[in-house]
């Protein structure tokens, strides 16, 4: 057993003892010494334990970027990203560690509305867009007794306007909260984790190759056909590659 497994070996058999906040102070311990590699072991045996934070996930990521493992850093980043959507620190991280792949293919020109429209999406998360949307519902109905009780023209008029906007803002919430849902659902982005990997024409090792991605690429998986997945990069190309090659962001449920 070389030196590597023997540590995993034992920081394995210790975190079985330990909570994950011990674990959590163990790892930035590790961290802090320049010791990376241990605080990846404590870092992935909270993980084990089912725990998951943006926190974890960014410290993850920072411990593999010092060991200049592009993949492992990219995938930790986003992960932490998803989590916690409006930090500027995992965002800059991830642009860092972005920096050091090969691949550099330019995105897909949207329109300004399309684009206005992403914005828009994205303001918040599903979970986010439901909660508006049940508050606009209470705001509403609010406004709609008082537009009923009120004796004075000019007030129905106002409440009656306030009811008719949150009414449509409810409808907007709703649709963006369907459309988000729909998107995380059949949009499935991966980071491939293979150092070169063939982009090819067909889910098979006799078709063509398209061009060669490496590791760190983002890549969207459209459909899987056995160990195949095929996947589609942020230029628009699409093409198939080994399911080996690449780890899901967004964990799966087995």
């Amino acid at each position: 057993m070389n030196k590597r497994l023997f540590i995993v070996f034992l920081i394995g058999c210790f975190s079985f003892a330990q909570s994950p906040d011990d674990l959590f102070r163990e790892a930035n311990n590790a961290y802090n010494q320049g010791e990376y590699e241990r605080a990846i072991i404590y870092y992935d045996s909270i993980h084990a334990q089912g725990v998951h934070s943006a926190e974890l996930y960014f410290n993850l990521g920072n411990a593999h970027y010092k060991r200049n493992a592009i993949a492992p850093s990219i995938l930790n980043y986003e992960r932490a990203l998803l989590l916690d959507p409006s930090n500027d620190d995992i965002r800059n991280n991830l642009v860092y560690a972005q920096n050091m792949t090969l691949d550099r293919f330019s995105p897909l020109p949207e329109s300004d509305l399309k684009q206005l429209s992403s914005d828009i999406l994205q303001f918040t998360d599903v979970w986010g867009w439901s909660v508006l949307s049940i508050a606009a519902c209470w705001l509403a109905a609010i406004f709609f007794v008082f537009y009923i009780r009120s004796s004075n023209s000019t007030w129905k008029r106002v409440y009656f306007s306030a009811f008719v906007l949150f009414g449509l803002f409810i409808l907007i919430s709703l649709a963006a909260a369907l459309q988000q849902k729909g998107a995380e659902e059949n949009t499935q982005p991966a980071i491939v984790f293979s150092a070169t990997e063939s982009f090819r024409s067909e889910p098979n090792l006799r078709s063509e190759v398209l061009l060669t991605i490496h590791e760190g690429t983002k890549v969207y998986v459209q459909e899987t056909l056995e160990d195949w997945v095929k996947i589609k990069l942020i230029n628009g190309a699409v093409g198939w590659i080994p399911q080996s090659s690449m780890v899901y962001i967004r964990p799966r449920a087995k």
